[in-house]
């Protein structure tokens, strides 16, 4: 006798379905700078070591514990790939999570640091969060170890960083992989612009230009350089008026395509009846605006000169757009001092050095303590030197510091914390 079993027959287990894998974690190219200040402590408090391995990313959103892990990011530099934990806050802000599609600047793209943006596009004034004039177009600092051993860098780069907190991390991404440098922005609306063809634009040459379709405007000339000024050929000036007087800043736009550029462009920037010359590597500055330096300017009537006659042969020399852009001088100089060494007849060589948004540093001024908890003294008052010999009282640590003022009077605050020391024995 067969036997059934009561009910319907249950059907076989279906197989069983695959997880779908977490999505990569995004991964953007940025500038890095070297972190350095060994000595020093970072955001989390941590005690920057020799050759120490960490990051600092422009947001205290994610900032992990001292020692800790919980926040990492894969740095890949060519053929070389590392994980580091984010250990400081920085460069320039502290409230800047590019990474996002949603960050505090919402009109960036994800993936473009607001330094970035000032210092290229002249974003937010081209000022960090501080009201500090952006120097550098940095996303990302590297800490010794890392950027020398870990990376094999010996300059500042471009890098890509993948933000392993947002997703899996696939491993370094392949070079090909790397995305494009950005492009050339606009002029900003308020800037005086002269292209080359344009309006307020001359230019010579003995025997010809060539041209290449970028640049300003969709094209610029170009000629072949020469470090001989008797075999010079061409040469160009760009001649405008600006509306205000005041401070300006004078930039060069250098494009890039074609046979490389050469690595040092004689600019010569003309105000007032003064002339500066300021060398540039348009070789490495392509696709972006290059500062010829900030200038007091009581003539509306100014001008720029570029000539064939370089620091080496060959090269191209390119010639595009410049403009001027007014500069407001409202922040204070940042400078400090940055060593302090033992001379044999017993004193201590001390430098320091700094930098100002706009108007220049005017002076400085440098302040010693005894260690271990002596208390400030002002050793130096407006000194326009950048080093000094301090003879100490007698053997033990001293440690100094330094601030500036600027020319227009501006000036920084004392820093709690001690530039540099030094240990002096009997």
């Amino acid at each position: 006798m067969l036997l059934y079993a009561a009910g319907a027959i249950a059907p076989a287990p279906a197989p069983a379905r695959a997880q779908a894998a977490p999505p990569a974690a995004p991964t953007y190219t940025v500038f890095a700078t070297r972190e350095g200040l060994v000595g020093h402590r970072t955001a989390n408090g941590h005690r920057i070591r020799p050759r120490d391995r960490f990051v600092a990313l422009p947001s205290s959103a994610v900032l992990s514990s001292d020692g800790g892990n919980e926040f990492q990011v894969r740095v890949t530099y060519r053929d070389r790939s590392v994980v580091l934990p984010v250990w400081d806050v920085g460069p320039w802000n502290t409230r800047d999570e590019y990474w996002q599609p949603q960050r505090r600047y919402g009109d960036l793209p994800a993936g473009l640091p607001m330094a970035q943006a000032a210092y290229q596009h002249g974003y937010h004034g081209g000022r960090d969060e501080f009201g500090r004039r952006i120097r550098t177009p940095n996303g990302i600092d590297i800490a010794d170890g890392a950027f020398w051993d870990d990376l094999g860098m010996t300059q500042s780069d471009w890098v890509q960083v993948t933000f392993l907190w947002m997703g899996a991390d696939t491993g370094a991404p392949p070079a090909s992989a790397a995305p494009a440098g950005p492009a050339a922005p606009p002029a900003e609306p308020n800037a005086i612009v002269v292209d080359d063809g344009g309006a307020g634009y001359g230019g010579e040459a003995a025997v010809q230009w060539y041209d290449a379709d970028c640049g300003v405007g969709g094209r610029h000339a170009w000629t072949y350089g020469t470090p001989d000024a008797a075999q010079s050929e061409n040469r160009a000036r760009w001649a405008a008026r600006l509306p205000g007087l005041g401070f300006s800043e004078a930039f060069a736009y250098i494009p890039a395509c074609g046979r490389p550029a050469t690595q040092a462009a004689r600019y010569r920037v003309q105000h007032d009846g003064t002339a500066r010359d300021v060398t540039i590597d348009q070789g490495a500055a392509g696709d972006r605006w290059v500062s010829l330096g900030v200038y007091q300017v009581a003539d509306p009537a100014v001008a720029i000169e570029l000539s064939d006659v370089t620091g080496d042969d060959g090269r191209a020399v390119r010639f595009d757009a410049v403009k001027w852009l007014p500069r407001e001088d409202v922040a204070a100089p940042e400078a400090r001092a940055t060593e302090a060494q033992r001379q044999p007849d017993g004193s201590v060589l001390v430098r320091w050095g700094g930098s100002d948004d706009v108007s220049g540093i005017a002076a400085f001024d440098v302040q010693v303590r005894a260690l271990p908890d002596g208390g400030w003294s002002d050793w130096l008052g407006g000194a326009t030197t950048l080093e000094a010999a301090f003879v100490p009282p007698g053997p033990g640590g001293y440690a100094f510091r330094a601030r500036a003022t600027d020319w227009l009077g501006h000036q920084q605050p004392w820093r709690d914390a001690d530039d540099v020391r030094v240990e002096i024995g009997t």
